[in-house]
């Protein structure tokens, strides 16, 4: 996929840099830019350009939000930096950063920054705020379908009442993330998003479900002890397999929409609707002995947890089951209304235990989600639109605290981040912690490793991300181009990791890509290109590129049609990933034949 790193000296990175800006304006317009995040919001309180930097891992600095009630409940809004005293692992930090953050109204007349130049796309945040962003995630991956109808009437009723100028996202999670509507405050959108959405039967629960249905007595009575226990061990392990599955796509999906939100600065309210996944799945035989198909995936959960918070991503996990009786007393599953006889002669208490057991592991999932990222989580209520809107209300008003850690030993360890109030009657709830992860960790990874998370982000069924900002120009096949597809990219060179070696040089390593689909075909590619770009750049390199941006580009040969182009580029240093989406039309007469050295993916 990927060719050998040209060594830029000084000179290459200019003139690269400078022949794309030229060739911007000398283009048609052809291409139009469809990216499925664009938006972006200044923190509360701050006034950011699109393209100013995000905070990078390499500033070592750790970033806590900070909610802060009183007995009551009450959001407490005149804590001063004093008030609080900061420990990692017991030892006290000293605060370097301290903010309040509340909701502001819309400034008056806010302009939005300039649209793109033609043919030119990017994956900056354009949205802007004064307050906190929400966003909603209804997943009918982890959910039953009736209960799916009962999220879906609770989020309308919860828009019926939606305050002005309160960003929300609407993300749904079936057999893949869907970004169905970005950052918008209306909510007439918003509501429409919602009432579209369907829900469809989780395969995933409904196998589950399959499988650990006890064995019917008469049945089990007719078969040997063995052969019965056999079944009962499969039955467990079908039980296993698929809550793995389950737990993977989940676990997936918030990483992936961990990254699409990562380049918006300020806390992020994920509002997770959804009956979870469990923490860990206990199976056990007759004489009560576990079995080897027992799951737990705390450390999947952990490390998924100390992603979102990095990005100042907090998880408010609602389930959506509100506050259930067991399944053998749901009309939807005995519509006769009477007990089955194996229930009846002894199985629907193990069944019921079964059941309580797997509500508490999905709620301790959803109670370490929280936790981790400073979030909250709401069960055993049926009053589902209200714990949205308390989710909205408690992320809304918060403290932002940075301090860089006097332990510098970066070894992956996790570390615990404990805040103590002076004043007496406050209650404080931040991440719980993070792990001191090596800023150059992702480079000391096996190649294969390096490269799974960039050929997935590459795909269509992912949103952008927006980890590490950049813009590029799309330059379509014609005479100038030699009937070349070029693809010219310009990154934010604030979110790169430039390494300091021998001389005084600094060191940079990224990789840019194109990845082409076909309007008719958007889950196979037909063509993908990458280039890696590194080199060392001296005192006075550095501090022009650190003006602009830094380039990159690629090129492929396409035959006529309408395509999809996927663009991104990854710091091969730190591992960050940019993407977007762009399309492009190639006409007969500006095509090199049936894609012509296009390597395939």
């Amino acid at each position: 996929m990927s060719k050998g790193i040209p060594i830029l000296t000084l000179t290459a990175v200019l003139v690269v840099a400078g022949s794309c800006m030229a060739q911007q304006n000398s283009q048609g317009t052809q291409t139009s830019a469809t990216p499925q995040n664009t938006q972006a919001i200044a923190g509360p309180g701050q006034q950011q350009a699109p393209n100013a930097p995000v905070l990078k891992v390499k500033t070592r600095m750790v970033v806590i939000d900070v909610v802060a009630r009183d007995s009551k409940g009450a959001p407490i809004t005149d804590l001063k930096q004093e008030d609080l005293t900061l420990l990692e692992d017991g030892k006290p930090q000293s605060i370097r950063i301290f903010n309040f953050q509340h909701p502001e109204p819309a400034p008056a007349g806010q302009q939005q920054p300039p649209a793109n130049p033609p043919n030119v796309v990017d994956n900056l945040p354009h949205f802007q705020s004064g307050r906190a962003l929400n966003i909603i995630l209804m997943d009918s991956l982890n959910t039953s379908r009736m209960n799916q109808a009962f999220m879906r009437e609770a989020m309308v009723k919860f828009l019926e009442k939606l305050p002005d100028n309160e960003p929300i996202a609407v993300y749904f999670l079936a057999d893949k993330l869907r970004l169905v509507q970005d950052f918008t405050t209306d909510s007439a959108v918003l509501k429409q998003v919602v009432r579209s959405f369907k829900g469809k039967n989780s395969p995933f629960l409904t196998a589950t479900d399959a499988s650990s249905a006890p064995i019917l007595p008469g049945i089990a009575q007719s078969l040997p002890p063995a052969m019965a226990a056999q079944i009962r061990e499969f039955q467990d392990q079908m039980t296993g397999d698929f809550a793995d599955l389950r737990v993977q796509m989940t676990l997936a999906a918030l990483n992936s929409l961990a990254r699409s939100l990562s380049g918006y600065p300020g806390r992020k309210n994920l509002i997770w609707v959804s009956e979870a996944f469990p923490f860990d799945v206990l199976l056990a035989n007759a004489s009560g002995n576990a079995f080897m198909n027992n799951r737990n995936y705390g450390n999947e959960i952990a490390h998924t947890g100390n992603l979102l918070s990095d990005y100042q991503i907090a998880i408010y996990p609602l389930d959506a089951k509100g506050l259930a009786s067991s399944g053998f007393f749901d009309v939807a599953n005995n519509p006769s209304n009477s007990l089955p006889a194996y229930t009846v002669r002894g199985g629907i208490g193990a069944q019921m235990d079964r059941e309580s057991d797997d509500r508490m592991a999905s709620h301790s999932t959803m109670n370490d989600l929280a936790d981790r990222t400073g979030g909250r989580a709401f069960y055993n209520r049926n009053d589902l639109e209200a714990a949205v809107r308390e989710s909205i209300d408690d992320g809304s008003t918060y403290y932002t605290l940075g301090y860089y850690p006097e332990n510098k030993d970066w070894n992956g360890a996790f570390r615990k981040i404990q805040i103590k109030s002076q004043r007496g009657g406050v209650k404080l709830r931040y991440r719980i912690g993070y792990f001191a992860a090596d800023s150059a960790a992702f480079a000391k990874l096996n190649p294969k490793k390096q490269d799974a998370d960039f050929d997935e982000a590459l795909g269509l069924n992912l949103p952008i991300s927006t980890a590490l900002p950049f813009k590029a120009m799309v330059m379509p096949p014609s005479e100038k181009t030699q009937n070349k597809l070029i693809v010219s990219y310009g990154v934010d060179p604030h979110a790169l990791s430039f390494t300091e070696v021998e001389g005084g040089l600094r060191k940079v390593n990224m990789e840019c890509a194109v990845r082409v689909f076909t309007k008719k075909s958007p889950d196979k590619p037909v063509a993908v290109e990458a280039e890696k770009m590194g080199g060392s750049l001296n005192s006075e390199a550095y501090e022009k590129v650190m003006k602009g941006f830094f380039p990159c580009r690629t090129q492929l040969s396409l035959a006529s049609g309408d395509y999809i182009l996927r663009l991104g580029v990854r710091d091969n240093e730190s591992g960050l990933i940019g993407t977007t989406n762009a399309t492009l039309t190639v006409p007969a007469e500006s095509a090199a034949g049936p894609a012509a050295g296009a390597s395939k993916p």
